[in-house]
């Protein structure tokens, strides 16, 4: 019987694999090697003459090192989108909460009203916000709360998504336990559901991190004076639109790993990462 079973379970095999060559061809084609190209440019000088040119400098990485200005660029934008991360999840949060113990047609009107802007062209949105702010608080154009206020209004959305989608499958029994057990509210809430909701939030926060941080078209409109450095407007202003793309792949480069550095360190904060892999694995 056990043999009958392991040659039943070689053609699933099979199967599933046959379904994951399309996923690996779009991670291969427009992952993999346009990454690959771009390390391979940080690597050549600009404006090389010939067809293939082949030359190895690093000079691109030590000019980025002695540009002060893109050091302060890079440190901005991390500012910048670690306290859009924070209030995206202070509001995001709460919210998310309560969605979950609305009725569920309420709870299916209210998520098409958080992702309904999503719908709509980013650059119309922000557009659009720019004109309310000019209206109504002039003084924030061309400041961090405006720049910040602009990243919260696009990218919400992002924190709230992830965050409902973990609380809403949390076991109500688990509630039912921690009041029998003589918890109130606010502790089964501290004790018990933002620990299991950990996940959805370090979902989030990647979610609105990482494009908050490389954004460019919210500090083009909302600080248009350029007084607030981020580094997506830094490189397509003095990089991009020079020419100068081999030193605008190493700038990637080394802000790709400034990321992946802080990627890192928010994924070893979810400490029941592993308590939910070792369940399914015993299922």
């Amino acid at each position: 019987m056990q043999s009958i079973d392991i040659k039943k379970s070689r053609p699933k095999k099979k199967f599933e694999r046959a379904l994951g060559f399309p996923y690996y061809f779009v991670l291969i084609v427009l992952v993999v090697i346009p990454i690959f190209l771009m390390v391979i440019s940080s690597f050549q000088l600009d404006r090389s003459s010939g067809i293939f040119p082949i030359s190895f400098t690093f000079s691109h990485y030590l000019d980025f090192l002695r540009a002060t200005s893109f050091v302060r660029a890079m440190t901005s934008s991390l500012w910048i989108a670690a306290a859009t991360t924070v209030v995206t999840l202070v509001i995001g949060y709460p919210l998310a909460y309560i969605l979950t113990k609305l009725k569920f047609r309420l709870q299916i009107s209210l998520l098409l009203l958080i992702n309904a802007p999503m719908w709509i062209n980013m650059l119309l949105r922000v557009r659009a916000l720019e004109q309310i702010i000019r209206m109504l608080f002039p003084y924030l154009i061309d400041s961090v709360p405006g720049v910040v206020i602009g990243l919260v209004y696009v990218y919400l959305p992002f924190m709230v998504l992830p965050i409902y989608a973990v609380l809403s499958k949390i076991d109500t029994n688990l509630l039912e336990s921690a009041a029998d057990l003589g918890a109130n509210r606010f502790k089964t809430i501290l004790k018990v559901v933002v620990p299991l909701s950990l996940s959805g939030v370090l979902s989030g926060i990647l979610m609105v991190f990482l494009p908050a941080a490389t954004t460019i078209i919210i500090p083009q409109y909302l600080a248009p004076s350029q007084n607030i450095y981020m580094i997506g407007t830094l490189i397509e202003k003095s990089i991009i639109n020079n020419g100068r793309i081999s030193y605008a792949s190493a700038v990637a480069i080394v802000l790709s790993l400034v990321i992946l550095g802080i990627v890192y360190y928010i994924k070893k904060l979810d400490k029941y990462k592993g308590v939910n892999r070792n369940e399914k694995e015993a299922y």
